[in-house]
């Protein structure tokens, strides 16, 4: 694990003074951060709101805000940028939501041209299909969903101000491809259009799997990657190869960890693990020229559950120590 403060390595929190902060993702729009998270009671507790958290490039916060409703518990906030430069920010919303229930799930978004201001929340979705991220190719947003009673991920595509489709069923599942309980995601487009798709696993060898489908994906192939990723993100990094942080296990730790992939060979290189401990992980990633800023939320200090945001410079060191 690298330390907390180098030449190349610098961390900084950035959530607010509250109890319990989780499950990040990052953009970069203009010269600002904008990183979002969930903060509540706990990890499990019913009271989640968004807190969005705008940086410079020197890890200084400039705004925060923050999104609620009453007897809802906002969950894993993810952040996208379409092909005109508008934010989108998508949420899990449990509603009428206690510690052990709630009676029904929905999606809900907001958009943004700057960060720094939002539009009214949209809701949609089906009851019950967790919709992990979503990412934009020529006009269209396409994400997973999940369903843990069912085994399996879809592939919805659609606009998140409107609505998203049933685009492929049983994308990834135990039924068709034996591999139980795939659920959180990433995906990526290459300049072909293909689409390559990372999911994590919580079932049998707990592996994570890596997609690939060509338009109009329909037809997948998977490949074992014989690693656990736990909220896996994807950055792009040349045509055949990008970068993907999130959780991994270390001596029995969980701990926040970035990798390179070789998506044609689907070759997953550890590159560095960052300061982590207890419950953390959930990263974004954006680069910036030679500089690679990662949120990612962590209780290594104080047990105290909080979101960071480390700037890790010379970045390209670390890629040439790959073979």
């Amino acid at each position: 694990m690298i330390k907390k403060s180098s030449n190349f390595f610098h961390l900084k929190r950035i959530s607010s003074d509250k109890k319990h902060s989780a499950f990040t993702d990052l953009v970069k729009i203009n010269d600002k951060l904008v990183c979002c998270y969930r903060q509540a009671t706990n990890h499990v507790s019913g009271d989640g709101r968004i807190e969005i958290t705008v940086t410079d490039l020197n890890s200084e916060v400039v705004s925060r805000q923050h999104l609620s409703f009453p007897r809802c518990d906002l969950r894993d906030p993810k952040l996208s940028i379409d092909e005109g430069g508008r934010i989108f920010l998508l949420a899990y919303a449990r509603m009428d939501a206690t510690e052990k229930s709630c009676s029904r799930t929905r999606w809900v978004s907001w958009f943004s041209d700057n960060g720094l201001t939002w539009s009214s929340p949209h809701f949609f979705g089906t009851n019950g299909w967790w919709l992990w991220r979503i990412r934009w190719q020529q006009g269209q947003a396409y994400g997973f969903a999940y369903n843990r009673q069912h085994n399996r991920v879809d592939l919805y595509s659609g606009h998140p101000q409107k609505t998203m489709y049933l685009h492929k069923s049983y994308a990834l599942s135990l039924r068709d491809h034996k591999l139980g309980y795939p659920n959180e995601s990433d995906l990526i487009f290459d300049r072909q259009g293909t689409m390559w798709a990372l999911i994590r696993r919580d079932a049998d060898s707990f592996t994570a799997q890596l997609g690939r489908a060509k338009p109009p994906y329909t037809r997948w192939e998977w490949h074992d990657l014989q690693t656990y990723i736990g909220g896996p993100v994807m950055h792009g990094l040349t045509e055949n190869s990008v970068l993907v942080a999130g959780r991994i296990w270390q001596n029995n730790q969980p701990r926040t960890a970035l990798w390179h992939l070789q998506l044609n060979t689907a070759k997953l290189t550890h590159l560095l693990t960052v300061p982590s401990a207890a419950d953390n992980s959930y990263p974004g990633i954006v680069l910036e020229e030679d500089t690679c800023y990662l949120s990612y939320y962590s209780g290594h200090i104080d047990n105290q559950t909080r979101v960071y945001l480390a700037t890790i410079r010379n970045f390209d060191k670390w890629l040439n120590k790959i073979e």
